[in-house]
């Protein structure tokens, strides 16, 4: 059926108008709030920021209800003044948000910097008490073997030191040569001093009364001599040891025997104590 020009223009008329009221719908749809949706992304961005997050929730939470605060208003009538200060709000609370995670984290890694301080503090002490757990079993096994030498060697504790006397059966018959046998029994001797080298070393020579003064008096040199010589060849420093010959000066006995005569020929090492001057000790 063909239309009249009437018709054909009220339909123009009409389809004018809806195609107006379109458009300002869409218009009024798309109107947005530019302070929400600055509030919008920040508070987007701080859910995304894994520090807030995790150390700082509870405001995280503020900041998104005071969000929800002025999405409502902008939704019901459109406030701007009122959804202005709302979004303005939300902006602080992500910077609380913010400030209050960067200062957990602080605290936390504080936290963790002085608890691994401590542990390596603990395992410090755990360690020295290990050493000196192993330096006190290392004296002692010490202690037990010099004990042992010194038994060996029969050596007597004195206000000079450790006293080891060597007969005169170690020495050739009138001369100041040292025996084969003697070196063997001498031995222990160097052993002990290899492990106390802070104490030095008198070497005294003793004789009986047979002979002259003077011949006693150089048997006795050369036989101190004779075992100075012996420890500075097995490893003895010589500036460690002092030696004197004494001739028939000092007995431990009496001369009129055979026997006391015998003890009387001997040689006397004295290792000082530590710390201790031959030239105190000397007679």
């Amino acid at each position: 059926m063909r239309k009249t020009s009437t018709e054909r223009s009220f339909l123009c008329a009409a389809f004018g108008t809806v195609f107006v009221v379109s458009i300002m719908a869409v218009g009024c749809a798309a109107k947005t709030n530019p302070a929400l949706d600055s509030a919008r992304a920040a508070q987007m961005q701080a859910r995304q920021d894994s520090d807030i997050t995790t150390y700082a929730p509870a405001a995280l939470q503020e900041s998104e209800a005071a969000l929800r605060q002025a999405e409502q208003v902008w939704e019901d009538d459109g406030d701007s003044q009122e959804v202005n200060h709302l979004a303005y709000v939300t902006e602080r609370k992500v910077d609380i948000a913010r400030t209050a995670a960067q200062e957990k984290k602080a605290e936390a890694q504080s936290k963790r910097l002085s608890e691994e301080r401590e542990r390596v503090r603990l395992e410090v002490r755990m360690r020295e008490a290990e050493r000196a757990r192993q330096t006190a079993a290392e004296a002692t096994e010490r202690t037990r073997r010099l004990e042992a030498e010194l038994a060996e060697l029969r050596a007597k504790q004195t206000e000079r030191g450790l006293v080891l006397t060597l007969d005169d059966v170690l020495f050739e018959f009138n001369k100041a040569d040292l025996k084969p046998g003697a070196m063997r029994n001498l031995y222990p001797l160097v052993t002990f001093l290899q492990g106390e080298p802070a104490r030095d070393l008198l070497i005294e020579g003793h004789t009986d009364s047979i002979g002259s003064d003077a011949y006693n008096l150089d048997l006795s040199q050369h036989r101190a001599e004779a075992v100075r010589s012996f420890l500075v060849l097995n490893g003895i420093d010589p500036v460690r040891i002092t030696i004197r010959g004494y001739g028939e000066a000092y007995p431990v006995t009496s001369n009129d025997t055979d026997a006391g005569r015998q003890q009387n020929r001997r040689v006397e090492v004295v290792i000082l104590h530590e710390g201790e001057l031959a030239s105190r000790w000397m007679r």
